[in-house]
């Protein structure tokens, strides 16, 4: 379900660098095409997990994927506010997060109902 390394991305080492620091990349089976992407921001700066999530997009546009930030409920307000922030807002980078309890809640069946990782919207959320 993981590997010990991530594989060649095709780009600079200063990008392939800071996208390795990302907390989870979901691969798309048998390619090493990033599909979703997850900073779990526990205790650290939200603003740097959109920073990195913003840097793998803005490095790879030709490719779609989910962007998502996992965060404990109580720090949903500064999610918020680092999301409305107008040089991410103006991005048109639409960016997901997950309330902790959300996750623990519906884990179970994320993990037996989801096919790839789109299940993960089902309880994501985005500002407007």
């Amino acid at each position: 379900m993981s590997l010990q390394n991530l594989p060649d991305l095709k780009t600079d080492k200063e990008t392939f660098n800071t996208v390795n620091l990302i907390d989870i990349l979901w691969l798309e089976k048998g390619t090493n095409k990033v599909v979703s992407a997850f900073e779990v921001e526990r205790s650290t700066s939200i603003y740097s997990g959109i920073l990195r999530l913003s840097d793998l997009s803005f490095s790879f546009p030709e490719e779609q994927r989910n962007l998502f930030l996992v965060i404990p409920d109580s720090r949903e307000k500064d999610v918020v506010f680092q999301l409305k922030r107008p040089v991410i807002k103006n991005s048109r980078l639409t960016m997901h997060y997950i309330l902790f309890s959300e996750l623990l809640e519906h884990c179970d069946a994320l993990c037996k109902l989801g096919d790839d990782h789109t299940i993960m919207k089902k309880i994501a959320k985005t500002i407007d």
